[in-house]
This record gives C-alpha cells, structure tokens and sequence, in this order.
C-alpha cells in the first residue's frame, strides 16, 4: 500500500503543514535528514515545514520532489492547489512576457501579427483616453509597460515618465474588469516633490482632475484618516505616499491592494536600491499583492549594478534572482572589477533588457541649449579677502601629503574658498549654516567655526567682519544687470538662478527685492505645500507676480518640471558634483518645449579664483557623464562626484599660472 501525505498551508505560522503518513517519514532517517535542511519540525501526527514568502513555491516544489523521491504520493489542499495554480499562470505570462518584451522595446515586434494587433488597439485606446498624445518613444515604452505589467522605466529625466504610465495606466484600466491585467487604482510611492506633478500629469493627460488622496507631506492628516482611507469601500483612484511612509502603513496599504485592483509605481525608484534598508524592504513586502508594479527611475544603478538588485525584487519578488541571472554579491564583484564592455556585463544587460525601457538623452530630440560664461573682476576687499585665503590653503595643500586624498578638513577648505570667491560674509557662519539642511555635508561640518588661518591677522578678520557694510558681493551686481538688461526683455522672460549656500540666496533674495525685483525661494526650508504654489505660478507664462526663482540644487532636484514657465538659469556658484548639476539643468531642458525655443544658461565666474578651475574640471566630468548618459545602463559610479583631489590638484596648477 503507498504512503501518502497531504500539503496544507498556514498562513499563521508561514508553514506548509504535512499531514497522513507522517510516522512513515519520521522512521526513514534519510528522508528525515534531507527535510531538516528545509527547517523540518514535527509535532504530534503533523510536520513542518517552514517557508520564506518570497521563496514560497520554490519551497513547495523541494519539498514534493523529496517526498516523491521516497515514493510518497503527494496531494495539495485547495489552498495549496490555489498558490500552486497562481504561480503557474505568472510563470506562464512571464515566459510569454519574456519572449515578446524585448522585442517590443527594441521596436522588433512589426513582423509578429499578435503584437501589431494588440499595438494597433492600444493605440485606438489612448486617442480615445487621452487629451494629449504621448510622442513616438513614449507611446513605445507606454505599450510595453501595459503588455509586461510589470516593467522598469529608466528615461532620463524631463522625458516624461508620468505620461507613460498614464498611458500604460489608461489602456489596463480599458480592459474589462474580470481581465486579469484590468487595474483601476493607482499607488503612487515617490519623493514629496512628485506629488503635485503626478496631479497635474492626471489632468494634463485625461483632462479632469483625479480624486487624490496623500498619505504624506502633511502633518494636519492623522493616521485614523490615513487608515479610513486604505480600508474604504470607495477610495480616491490615486493615492500618494512617501518613500519612507510605506513601512508605517505596511499591513494597511497590504490590505488596500488586495481589496483593489492597483497599480504600484515606485517613482525615483533609487530610493529603495538598498534590500536590506527599511524603504527597501517594506516596497517589496506590498509589492507582492499589486496588480502590476511599476519601477521609475533615470539613475537606476547610480554606485553600482547592485542597485538593480532590490528594484527587481520588487518587480518580481518571487523571481528576481532568475531575472538578474547574478546573486548580490556577484553584481558587487561586476561593479569593481568588470569593465562595461565585458562579457559578463554584458550578460547582465541581456538577461534584463526585456524588462525596461530607457530613454535616452538623445531620444528626445530637444532644442539646443546655450552656455553664457560670465566672468568678473572681484572688488578690493573681495579681492583681498579670497587671495589670502587661497594663499594659506595653496601652501597647506603643497605641504600637507593629506590634500590628495579624500580629507574633511580639505573638504572644508575649499567650502571656504568657493564662499570667499562669492560673498566673504559667508565666512563669519559655520559651514553646516550656509548649506542646505538636507544636504550630507551640512551634517558633517555642523561644528565648522571661522577658519583659524583668519585669527593672526586682525587686518583681514576685520574686512571680513565688515565686508557686508563696506561692499555689495560683484555677482549680485551682475546678476542684478543680467536681469534686468537681457532676461526680462525676453519675452516671458523669467529667470532660475541656482547656489549651493542657503545663506546666499536668502542674501540674494534680499538684495534683488531692494532693487525691485521680486523673487521666491525654493530651498529646504520652504514648506512643501508653499513649493508647489511657487512652482505653479513660477510655469504660468501669464503669471507675473514674480519672476525670479533663487533654488538649491539639493531641494529642487527630482521631478519637477520649470520648462513651461521658464528657459534661463542662473548659476552663482558650482560645487563639484556634476550628478547635480545636470540635474538642476534638466529642469528647464525637457520633452515638450517648442522646437525653436531657446534655454540659456549663465555661469558667473570670479576671475583668477576656485570658480575657474572647478568650471574647467566640471567640463571634464560633463563629457565622460553625457556619455554613461545615453548608456542603456548608465553606471554614474565611474564619476567620483565625491572626490576632491583632482580639483585640489587642478588648483594648485592653477595658481601656480596666476602666480
């Protein structure tokens, strides 16, 4: 007579219960020892087993093949026939996906009549959907989002991410509700800045406002309502939360996708890249009961191939190790020590191609741009406070062996420089008071004092503390003429005007308004609900209460768009990290501006200072930059935006030639 055991599941304790024959596996050591190594526990006349979520199925099949092995005939309870059946759907729509995905991102797909079908009919459905038509490439990674479900999007920025989705959105939303693709709810998980864009996008592509519901950004909505929300019979179609607001609501945002049919979006998905972070892991956790699951970002692997690891694990968390074809580990090793053409890349890179699309830099055909280089004379007391400070720090540089590598105090050092080169009056306030608060470094120099090489000399301690009283900083002079005599005689001429020291704009801010020009700031301090009705007004080309926007790299960064309203930058001083600096470009450079417009950029330099080389250096990093851009995988960790030694380096040089 064969032996039989019957596989149940319990949730409860996350165990596949084994229950008949059970004293006949007990009595075989041999199959008791190959069932220990799935974590084997017995209790009376029942086994368990024990299983990881993710590694559910992959647990189950194990565990059969054991028990088939010893010729026990093996039989799943509903439950288990249930799991079991899921799982081969999805592997059956992912073998499918993966044979036809790739070839609809590569633009292959004409000679395949099932695909030009479907491609044909999602086309019908969004010009009737949409009020505005999505361009060739988008409508493209649109479809491809909509056939695979669950797909990457890793566009640069200002390609228009948010319109695909809501075209691949529109077309699942059209298929009848017993369709298993059919979603009809939208969560988004993203920065606070994207919150208003993803509103308006809702508007500007179905022509009505969408019923919204935030779960972040602000303080006055309680949890109690945040959980009516989640658990209502009607909730709002789009709902909005934090990165790091997920894992507080986990179980109750588990219980809205399982009650609704939701697509999830990651937005600047390079938030959750750590698996083992907090954001990370409670993504993946409600990720497993979306309809479809969405990963957006144009920086996927922005210090390694590993980053990749945890937006796949997202996408499919029962199957990401299949899809990557390379554990954690191995994408570390791949990152220090493959080279991007390498075939072990390149394996990589295949293995994942069907499951994103990227735009690129040069797929959005935009206008081109023109760089204005602006560069002035300091005034006397300027001029003397920056030179004998580049004078102390030249030699401690020359002298110090430290000074080529990466050293906080010669961080800190040339912080001070790029402040003198700017306005001197920043130097009478610690170094963590002039950045922006959310920024890493005003965390490091939070205990920064006036520098010592200041304190032997009472003649330059004192210009410095009266440089404000005595003389107005040379770039807030131009900047003032450049506005007035070339930007606002544009038409619509509207200005950005970007610095890295928080103290800076507030002064800037000050200034301009005494000479009549109004501006807003847009820096960490500024409330989010209060950015978002700058940015508004700041886009309406009819909107003239200001014209003039003073912003930090570090608060305006991700996903917010100024093009409508706005094609002049500003730059009253650079750091070192081009990363940003592109990103601050990309804000008012993006898809959807007229084919003649214009965008200017204006780079004010004070001669013979820090400013010249890091503009030189800049440069540099730029051009090996744009090209890791319009890689299908750029690694942005080939740029060491961190690294200060070539600019000590490149300074030295530099005042050597002055000198």
């Amino acid at each position: 007579m064969k032996k039989t055991i019957n596989i149940d599941i319990d949730n409860t304790s996350s165990s596949f219960l084994l229950t008949g024959d059970v004293d006949s596996v007990l009595l075989n050591n041999r199959m008791v020892f190959s069932l220990k190594r799935l974590g084997l526990k017995s209790q009376e006349k029942v086994i368990l087993i024990p299983y990881e979520e993710r590694l559910k199925i992959q647990t189950l099949q194990e565990l059969s093949a054991i028990l088939e092995k010893f010729r026990f005939i093996v039989s799943f309870s509903a439950d288990t026939k249930a799991e079991v059946s899921s799982f081969d759907r999805e592997k059956s729509t992912f073998k499918e996906f993966t044979e036809k995905a790739k070839d609809i991102r590569n633009d292959k797909f004409k000679e395949n009549p099932e695909l030009v079908t479907n491609f044909t009919h999602f086309q019908s459905v969004l010009k009737e959907k949409l009020i505005r038509p999505l361009y060739d490439r988008q409508l493209l990674s649109a479809f491809h989002m909509a056939f695979s479900q669950h797909s990457c999007n890793f566009a640069v920025p200002g390609a228009g991410k948010t319109s695909i989705v809501y075209g691949a959105y529109a077309y699942l939303k059209s298929l009848p509700s017993d369709d298993e693709k059919h979603v009809d709810k939208l969560l988004v998980i993203g920065p606070l800045s994207s919150f208003a864009p993803w509103e308006k996008e809702y508007e500007a592509c179905f022509g009505v406002k969408p019923k919204v519901q935030r779960l972040s950004g602000d303080n006055k909505i309680l949890k109690e309502h945040k959980e009516q929300h989640l658990f209502s019979g009607n909730p709002a179609e789009v709902t909005l939360i934090f990165h790091g607001g997920v894992e507080a609501l986990q179980s109750e945002i588990v219980s809205f996708l399982k009650k609704n049919k939701t697509m999830v979006v990651v937005d600047e998905a390079h938030r959750i890249k750590n698996p083992e972070g907090v954001w990370g892991k409670s993504a993946v956790e409600i990720a497993k009961e979306a309809r479809s699951r969405i990963v957006l970002t144009g920086t996927p692997v922005p210090n390694g191939y590993e980053d990749l690891y945890n937006l796949f694990q997202y996408l499919y968390p029962y199957k990401y190790k299949d899809i990557l074809g390379f554990h954690l580990g191995n994408l570390k090793d791949m990152t220090e020590n493959s080279r991007p053409d390498s075939d072990r890349v390149k394996t990589f890179i295949n293995n994942i191609s069907p499951y994103f699309i990227r735009i690129k830099k040069t797929d959005l055909k935009l206008p081109p741009v023109r760089d204005f280089f602006v560069e002035i004379d300091m005034d006397i007391n300027q001029r003397e406070i920056y030179d004998f400070i580049e004078n102390k720090y030249i030699k401690s540089f020359t002298n110090n062996s430290s000074a080529t590598i990466k050293d906080l105090l010669n961080k800190a050092k040339l912080i001070r420089l790029r402040q003198a080169a700017t306005n001197p009056s920043l130097l009478l306030k610690p170094i963590a008071e002039t950045l922006n608060h959310e920024d890493y470094e005003s965390r490091v120099y939070s205990d920064a004092k006036l520098p010592d090489e200041f304190q032997d000399d009472s003649e330059i301690l004192s210009k410095v503390f009266n440089y404000s009283k005595v003389e107005i900083p040379k770039k807030f002079t131009t900047i003032k003429e450049l506005l007035n005599d070339k930007i606002f005689n544009q038409k619509d001429g509207k200005a950005i005007i970007w610095t890295i020291f928080i103290q800076n704009a507030k002064s800037l801010k000050k200034y301009l308004n005494e000479n009549g020009i109004t501006s807003e700031l847009l820096i960490g301090e500024v409330e989010q609900l209060d950015r978002e009705v700058i940015i508004e007004k700041f886009n309406d080309p009819t909107n003239t209460e200001f014209k003039v926007v003073i912003a930090n790299p570090f608060s305006v960064s991700e996903s917010i768009s100024l093009h409508k309203g706005c094609h002049n930058a500003i730059y009253l001083e650079r750091d070192y990290n081009c990363s940003n600096f592109l990103q601050s470009k990309d804000r008012i450079h993006r898809y959807g501006l007229p084919e003649k417009q214009e965008t200017n950029y204006y780079y004010i330099l004070s001669k013979d200072s820090i400013d010249e080389t890091i503009n030189d250096k800049l440069k540099e990093k730029i051009e090996r930059m744009e090209r890791i851009i319009d890689e299908d995988i750029p690694l942005f960790s080939r740029i060491d935006d961190s690294d200060e030694t070539d600019i000590i380096q490149a300074l030295i040089k530099d005042y050597a030639k002055r000198a």
